[in-house]
């Protein structure tokens, strides 16, 4: 799971599979049925790097067969079943599906951990012709009370700047400097992932992020005084905020 002339970054995801399965929010419902609508059929999806199937079921919904794949064992693990979704582990740069067997594939959150020219070969390869593909995630954290959100934004933005790797640019970007195999636009600004979290959610979330598990690899432990500060600030008076993540990503159709 790396991006192009980034280094790898070996065994976060399986160290940290059931917190992420957890912690981390499913997409709103809204936005699988925009990708339902522009795939050319509604037989095959890929979802790429699937972790613990936080996209998968949303895709389950709309399509007849899901195909999800992750290189860590312990995030397909910790992924829960259906009946219209294959998990496999399997390196999104060279899965086992067959020619053409996919009207599209989906990336989430994830498509800056690829090789993506790698990748995008085995995309085209993969998709039918008009197939969709869709590279999507979310921005930061918004929507809290002005204190929280000024910590929340020098959190991101500032302090965990030495901790962030490499790949954290690509987010940054909405994916745009990432080569995209065909012509493409961006996903609707309106998409949005609502949450209702309270202080121990909130916390949980953060410890997912890819710049606390980089400095746990180095021996820095972040959390507990994150979790501490977060505490203090928590508005007293609300015991769960109205948060929401902006959807942010690029889709289009392949193999014209």
């Amino acid at each position: 799971m790396t991006s192009t002339n980034d280094p790898p970054v070996h065994g976060w995801f399986d160290a940290g599979a059931e917190n992420y399965a957890q912690r981390r929010p499913a997409y709103p419902a809204q936005l699988f049925r925009w990708i339902a609508e522009h795939a050319p059929d509604r037989n095959r999806v890929w979802d790429v790097a699937c972790g613990s199937g936080q996209a998968s079921l949303g895709l389950a919904e709309h399509f007849e067969h899901v195909e999800a794949t992750d290189l860590s064992p312990g995030q397909i693990a910790a992924a829960p079943a259906h009946p219209r979704v294959h998990y496999q582990v399997a390196a999104a740069e060279r899965s086992s599906l067959k020619d053409q067997c996919l009207d599209a594939i989906v990336v989430a959150a994830a498509i800056h951990w690829l090789d993506v020219p790698t990748f995008n070969r085995e995309a085209l390869r993969t998709l039918r012709p008009h197939g969709l593909m869709v590279w999507m995630g979310y921005e930061p954290l918004q929507g809290a009370p002005t204190a929280l959100q000024s910590w929340l934004d020098q959190l991101y933005h500032q302090r965990l700047q030495e901790w962030w790797p490499p790949q954290r640019r690509h987010v940054d970007s909405h994916y745009a400097d990432l080569p995209f195999p065909g012509p493409c636009g961006a996903i609707p600004a309106d998409f949005k992932i609502p949450l209702q979290w309270d202080c121990d959610d909130l916390a949980g979330f953060i410890g997912t992020w890819s710049a606390l598990r980089q400095a746990r690899q180095r021996g820095r432990e972040l959390l507990p005084e994150l979790r501490q500060e977060l505490q203090e600030i928590w508005p007293q008076d609300q015991a769960r905020l109205r948060l929401h993540l902006p959807i942010m990503g690029r889709w289009g159709h392949l193999n014209e």
